[in-house]
């Protein structure tokens, strides 16, 4: 939880006085305006910190615990649980940050970034099938060689083009643009990287339609011995953008449903 999160009015967080059992929380802390305030069901009296006394009143004690001094009575003090099923971690980060606590800021950043991850086979199987799709496309060309007894001038122009190029700077590029986000998606689960892959699988296939307008012998195809019905290029890589896009936009599906 944010501190944008704590400012939700709708949004709040319930606090419990123990760490196990917490079934009925006893009250519930937000942001309101530059005050974090503690408030009771019942006649007990809301508790108002404002911010420019929160260093002094506010004592962090754990991951999901915090310590409150009374404002009526500065020598009695409450300690607060938050949930323990990992919520109430993201709740106290905001309130350091909030808080304003030198040294506190950078490190409640980076463990809410350590904690924003996600948690998606799908987007991993995606991201492998994008790594290997060079070679599947390459493997593909033999088995239409080795079991089509007839083929057309088509089919045997796009297997002889992949063979090349599977071994060509075009397959270097792919991987210079996707591995490094590849590889926080597969062993990191970074929620960066989900974007990050889509948008350079989206650059990859925007390069590779206008590298069409390159002069021919820059495109690394070999020359059609007959005439074909669809021009060269785009049977060649008409299947790798399409292949390589349309899984991608999983990672938005991803994204959008944490």
């Amino acid at each position: 939880m944010s501190t944008s999160a704590l400012q939700d009015p709708l949004t709040k967080t319930p606090v419990f006085l123990s760490e196990q059992n917490q079934e009925t929380p006893i009250g519930f802390l937000f942001l309101e305006g530059d005050s974090l305030v503690i408030e009771f069901p019942g006649k007990h009296p809301e508790i108002r910190i404002p911010q420019p006394k929160a260093r002094k009143t506010v004592e962090f004690i754990g991951d999901s615990s915090i310590r409150i001094e009374l404002p009526d009575n500065s020598e009695k003090k409450i300690r607060l649980y938050l949930s323990s099923n990992g919520e109430g971690r993201f709740a106290v980060y905001g309130i350091r940050e909030w808080t304003g606590i030198d040294g506190t800021e950078p490190r409640a950043v980076r463990k809410r970034a350590f904690l924003m991850r996600f948690d998606s086979t799908g987007a991993k199987i995606v991201t492998f099938w994008q790594l290997v799709l060079p070679y599947v496309i390459f493997g593909v060309t033999f088995l239409l060689q080795a079991f089509a007894n007839e083929t057309s001038p088509e089919v045997d122009y796009f297997a002889a083009a992949w063979q090349k190029l599977a071994l060509s700077p075009i397959v270097a590029v792919h991987y210079a643009f996707l591995l490094i986000p590849a590889v926080a998606i597969l062993f990191y689960n970074r929620m960066w990287a989900l974007l990050t892959t889509f948008q350079m699988s989206l650059l990859l296939v925007l390069i590779t339609a206008g590298c069409y307008f390159l002069p021919q012998e820059w495109q690394f195809l070999p020359t059609s011995e007959s005439p074909l019905l669809i021009q060269e290029y785009w049977l060649v890589f008409t299947p790798y953008m399409v292949l390589l896009l349309l899984p991608a936009f999983y990672y938005i599906v991803v994204m959008r449903r944490l």
